[in-house]
């Protein structure tokens, strides 16, 4: 057994050994490419259908290392690829891999750092971060790697990665600096925390939790060095991007640390801890003035998981952006607690420039709430719905899941039936995908549901690297005749996987596009349009049901349709027996489209558990 004593010359020996100077004078962070060279399409990627958001977290560190004198530089990969497409046509070779090869060389040549930072936020970036780390490695500088996906999974990812020598769990703020000041002997090696060092012997572990207070948390990113002029002209940011005219340059902005929920689905707590760690009003306030005055932000996304933990707080944040007369808009993506929805806390979003929201619901039945530890009831999701419908100009979306497990259709059904109830503008619907670390993960491990693949086996199930975008575009089967998918699915039984993919479009048709026939409201018909003008033109131009309601709406508003919406609907439909099954289930025709015999077209209210009528 190694003492601490024993692992304290260990680790100061392999510091000695890796930073040879005794100091660290540059540091460089990556920002790996969301995708791989065997995900990436360019075409999606020409008409900016892939995320670019700034690597906020390495903003805040580089602040911090700035803040001790140390020269940072970020350099963001995904962004690095997506600004390349505009030099490559849609028939040629695109050299993923070369482009973001050929700027880390230029990097590491041109800055000379010292230490070699790489992040990566999802469990799906994982096989982008090993192919930074093995080309970063090729330099003999050493590597070090954090991030959420990292701390979910840091043995595993460091078996996956030996080139790496460290690795940061958590929030760094803090163990980064305590780390630069132990090579230079300004601190013991016995101070440092959050960080695994990967010797050639063994693993060296610091485990004490260093996570910044509140108080240390009011640090401004370094906005410098993240390209915030260019990000939003070569992808987007948020989920409603469609909503904002298409030079409007986003940004992304963090409040707070941490979520009041433990659900047993998110990862947010093995990352941040169990409490709500705010920054002050001020300074969000602060950094909101520079992103509006110094860089021309029109509008930004929270990347807060708890937006509205303290009610008082959020007020004063609200009232604060309105009384610095900030004319940016805003979205809450990630999702706010319905509880926290009242009238009042709604109307002060709306006053201080919030456009859309996401609503965290996932099901609609008791006993799976209960399950997975949601923080609200069926009541919450009613009253916040309320409260939303009294400020029609915030667009609110509420977020569904299903694939629990022992969720039968029954189940699905009440989720279905409460979705209906709630009536909000759009339901963001996904089938459970288990993450690393994770109380549900080791649950269905251990129950033998799923086998322990970890980090090398996951892929989004959603956004331009997902998988229903490969089924749009026609690269992955399909049930074959979606009219017969649920025939033979008792009410108490647990669906299969290829049953939860249909039961999710049925979901999708019926909770998101079926209603717009009966949709009147002007302001909500102006959202949807943008909404589905955004999805057919940008997210997916291959669907369907985006191109036909489009035409709905179009002919509600103005009384004519486009010509091109039923041009390219048919030219899909010709190409694309997904889409045509799809369609004839739902009884949706071109024909209808152009004869607007939509308009006699009714929402049948369904049942818990049907499916198909």
């Amino acid at each position: 057994m190694t003492t601490s004593s024993e692992q304290s010359l260990h680790a100061k020996a392999f510091l000695n050994q890796c930073f040879p100077k005794g100091r660290i004078d540059r540091v460089l962070l990556v920002n790996p490419p969301d995708g791989t060279d065997a995900l990436f399409r360019l075409p999606t990627a020409k008409r900016r259908r892939y995320p670019n958001y700034p690597p906020y977290g390495l903003g805040v560190l580089a602040q911090h290392l700035r803040k001790i004198g140390k020269d940072v530089h970020i350099l963001n990969l995904n962004h690095e690829i997506l600004a390349a497409t505009n030099a490559f046509t849609d028939d040629g070779v695109f050299p993923f891999d070369a482009i973001w090869q050929c700027a880390l060389d230029e990097a590491i040549a041109r800055f000379t750092p010292d230490l070699i930072g790489v992040t990566c936020m999802f469990t799906m970036t994982h096989t982008s971060l090993k192919k930074v780390c093995e080309h970063a490695a090729t330099s003999n500088l050493p590597i070090a790697i954090g991030g959420v996906h990292v701390t979910n999974d840091a043995e595993r990812i460091l078996n996956d990665i030996p080139c790496v020598q460290f690795a940061f769990l958590r929030e760094s703020d803090l163990a980064i600096t305590a780390f630069c000041q132990a090579i230079a002997d300004k601190k013991s090696v016995n101070d440092l925390g959050q960080i695994i060092f990967n010797t050639p012997q063994s693993r060296l572990h610091f485990d004490q939790d260093m996570r910044p207070s509140a108080a240390e948390m009011d640090v401004i990113p370094s906005f410098d060095l993240m390209h915030m002029e260019d990000l939003t002209r070569h992808g987007v940011i948020g989920n409603f991007h469609g909503f904002k005219s298409p030079d409007t340059r986003f940004a992304t902005v963090l409040s707070n640390r941490g979520c009041r929920g433990s659900c047993t689905f998110c990862s947010v707590r093995n990352f941040n801890g169990a409490t709500v760690r705010q920054r002050s009003v001020p300074s969000v306030l602060d950094e909101l003035e520079i992103l509006e005055h110094e860089y021309g932000i029109g509008h930004f996304v929270w990347l807060d998981d708890d937006l509205l933990k303290d009610e008082r707080r959020a007020f004063d944040l609200f009232n604060g952006m309105a009384s610095r007369n900030l004319t940016m808009t805003w979205d809450a993506t990630n999702g706010v607690i319905a509880a926290s929805c009242t009238k009042d806390m709604v109307q002060a979003m709306a006053e201080s420039g919030c456009i859309a929201v996401s609503i965290g619901m996932e099901s609609g039945n008791p006993d799976i709430l209960r399950q997975i530890r949601k923080p609200g009831t069926v009541r919450n999701f009613l009253s916040a719905a309320e409260a939303f419908r009294a400020a029609p100009q915030i667009h609110a979306r509420v977020f569904l899941m299903i694939g629990f497990p022992d969720e039968t259709l029954s189940m699905i059904g009440d989720t279905i039936s409460i979705a209906q109830d709630i009536d909000l503008d759009w339901c963001g619907t996904t089938v459970l995908q288990p993450l690393p670390n994770t109380p549900i993960y080791t649950s269905m491990v251990e129950q033998g549901l799923i086998p322990d693949l970890g980090s090398t086996e996951t892929r989004f199930n959603a956004g331009g690297y997902g998988k229903q975008d490969e089924i749009d575009l026609g690269l992955r089967a399909a049930s074959q005749d979606f009219a017969e998918a649920f025939a033979a699915i008792p009410l108490d039984a647990v669906p299969t996987p290829t049953q939860l993919n249909d039961i999710w479009f049925f979901m999708n048709y019926h909770l998101n596009f079926h209603r717009l026939f009966s949709e009147d409201r002007p302001i909500k018909l102006q959202q949807q349009l943008l909404n589905l003008t955004a999805l057919s033109d940008v997210i997916s131009p291959e669907h369907c049901l985006a191109l036909y309601f489009t035409g709905v709406i179009q002919h509600r508003l103005s009384g004519h349709i486009a010509p091109d919406i039923i041009t390219r609907l048919r030219t899909h439909l010709a190409l694309s027996p997904y889409w045509a099954d799809r369609m004839q289930a739902f009884g949706l025709t071109i024909a209808d489209l152009e004869t607007t015999n939509f308009r006699n077209k009714h929402i049948p209210r369904l049942k818990p558990g049907q499916i198909l009528t």
